[in-house]
């Protein structure tokens, strides 16, 4: 049976016969590793306080609690739960039970593949869509992950040829999801959902006929955009449902007085009554004396229009009083208020039932097309993961991957020219743009201050030295970029050892590797020149850095072989095994 690619990082110095014997042999990925007793006792020896803080759980009756060691873990949503020895002891009733994760999960948050996900997701722009890529599909065959690596292509191509981003609009997808939702259980839409369904049939219907025009305009390339025309062509709009919700729904989501002669109706008996209260509240404000009008101010309360005066002139305003302020002031409704806000609350009261009956036979008029509206929601959410990974593909400057069949004679098995880690090619952006915006700043403060008049020579010279900085920032900036390197992995090699002195990049070098196989499977462009060649496999899997599991007594090393254990049980011939300093561990450990 075939052995998974294997890409180990180690220290050159204490290689020695460890790394003949345990990583290139064929006993590599099949031994199995346990941990000694002595490798237990050793770890009780020491009295951590995190060991005290395991036996004090014990104490209290959770025998079966798993203590980690306050590391941060995801959830798969984007947010991060922090594992404790405290938050296990402050945790009420039953034994705390942390589930055991998959090696592969682990992998997953060793290459902080999170991490890729939020930098992709920053680049939707709906908000259904930023929440799906925040755990980016990782797909379970290669047929998949070339349909997913196909659609990219055409996202980026798309966007080639339009000479700039492709444009969803502002649309509220969550209140879209909501209303279809709701609708499906019997209730009534609101305004805003209604606007929102509008919004999303206009801007469907836009994106389609972007899409076919575009294809059309540009025939040579249609074959690269096929998948995205057979994504949007379902797209069914209904522009007469659409115009029905706008004769209905103004633009920000209130129903329109011309939705029913009802609603009209009620609406000017309301504004009238209105406006008849505001003559009333002005004249009694008008035949106040000058300080006693000062400290008066008209509000509604709960509904009802009222004064608000001060607490020691409340005698010189007869009325009911609705509220007494913090010392200072009082609410009162004069007596001839009463019988009008009495009015103007029956009059709201006719307005809101008239707008539920224009929204109830909205909703009528919706229901049978909930399941087109849900297609088009759908595909509008698709279409915007697609292009969001598209746009990252491009900001990126990253390659389109190729699978190989590992079974064909072709020498490369694996080559990537020139790779980056995107991760540390975005920080570095980051800087950069953050260097070159303080250097803006600065020496749009330089020109303004150099045309005052009676600058002093020494605050010039100060500011000058300033913009030298920033300057010199930006050239470091410019000069430090993140080191480019070159994979290549020929014939039938299986194992290959990466080595070096310490901070030389070799931990760097196989998450690139193992960030470049998940990418690609999971449709997104290789941070790399053309061609980029891997292996499709079917699991990336790595035991990168130090991590101790006292909830299992077992020292950095046990705990290593405990991970690299799990890694041989869940890897098969089409895995790639990333190992990161193996063979150090094994030489310092068998030193004592």
């Amino acid at each position: 049976m075939a052995k998974p690619l294997l890409l180990h990082a180690t220290a050159s110095l204490p290689l020695r016969n460890f790394h003949k014997k345990t990583l290139v042999t064929e006993d590599t990925l099949s031994c199995s590793y346990s941990a000694s007793p002595s490798l237990y006792a050793g770890c009780r020896s020491n009295r951590t306080p995190a060991w005290k803080a395991a036996r004090s759980v014990e104490r209290l009756g959770f025998r079966d609690a798993r203590i980690g060691r306050g590391r941060y873990e995801h959830d798969g949503c984007g947010r991060e739960r922090v594992y404790s020895a405290q938050a296990a002891l402050q945790e009420k009733g039953g034994a705390l039970q942390e589930e055991p994760r998959s090696a592969a999960a682990e992998t997953l948050d060793l290459l902080e593949w999170p991490r890729v996900c939020r930098a992709v997701a920053s680049f939707a722009a709906t908000s259904v869509g930023k929440e799906q890529l925040q755990v980016l599909e990782i797909p379970a065959t290669r047929e998949a992950s070339e349909a997913l690596l196909e659609l990219t292509t055409a996202g980026v191509e798309l966007i080639s040829l339009l000479g700039g981003p492709f444009e969803l609009g502002a649309l509220s997808t969550q209140v879209v999801k909501d209303c279809v939702l709701r609708t499906r259980k019997g209730m009534v839409v609101s305004g805003v959902e209604a606007l929102s369904v509008a919004l999303l049939l206009q801007t469907a219907r836009n994106v389609r006929r972007q899409v076919f025009n575009t294809a059309q305009e540009f025939q040579d390339r249609g074959s690269v955009l096929q998948p995205l025309l057979d994504m949007v062509d379902p797209i069914v709009t209904h522009p007469d449902l659409e115009k029905g919700i706008w004769r209905v729904i103004d633009e920000d989501g209130s129903v329109k007085d011309s939705a029913s002669p009802e609603l009209r109706k009620a609406r000017t008996q309301e504004r009238s009554i209105e406006q008849r209260l505001r003559e009333l509240f002005n004249k009694l404000t008008r035949d106040k004396s000058g300080s006693d009008s000062q400290s008066q101010e008209i509000v509604q309360l709960d509904g009802r229009m009222c004064l608000v005066v001060a607490s020691d002139n409340r005698s010189n305003v007869p009325g009911l009083l609705l509220r007494s302020g913090s010392g200072a002031s009082a609410y009162i409704e004069p007596a001839g208020a009463v019988p009008l806000n009495n009015k103007l609350n029956e009059a709201r009261a006719e307005v809101a039932k008239a707008e539920y009956n224009v929204l109830l036979r909205l909703t009528d008029q919706l229901r049978p097309y909930m399941d087109d509206i849900q297609f088009c929601l759908n595909t509008i959410v698709r279409l915007d993961v697609v292009m969001a990974r598209a746009r990252y593909s491009t900001w990126l400057g990253a390659t389109k991957p190729t699978f190989i069949d590992t079974d064909s004679q072709n020498l490369v098995r694996l080559q990537l020219k020139r790779a980056r880690h995107p991760l540390l090619l975005q920080q570095h952006r980051e800087a950069l743009r953050e260097a070159k915006a303080k250097l803006k700043t600065k020496s749009k403060n330089l020109g303004r201050l150099k045309t005052r008049p009676g600058m002093m020579v020494g605050a010039l010279e100060e500011i000058r030295a300033a913009v030298a900085e920033a300057e010199a920032e930006v050239a470091e900036l410019e000069e430090n970029a993140p080191v480019p390197i070159d994979v290549r992995v020929i014939g039938e090699t299986k194992v290959v050892a990466i080595t070096g002195p310490n901070t030389g990049g070799k931990t760097a070098t196989i998450k690139t590797v193992g960030l470049a196989a998940l990418m690609a499977k999971s449709g997104l462009f290789v941070l790399a020149i053309e061609p980029v060649v891997l292996p499709w496999f079917d699991v990336v899997l790595a035991d990168i850095g130090d991590e101790q599991s006292l909830s299992q007594s077992l020292s950095t090393f046990s705990g290593h072989l405990h991970r690299i254990k799990r890694i041989k049980g869940a890897s098969t011939g089409n895995s790639l095994v990333l190992l990161d300093e193996v063979s150090n561990s094994l030489f310092h450990e068998c030193q004592f």
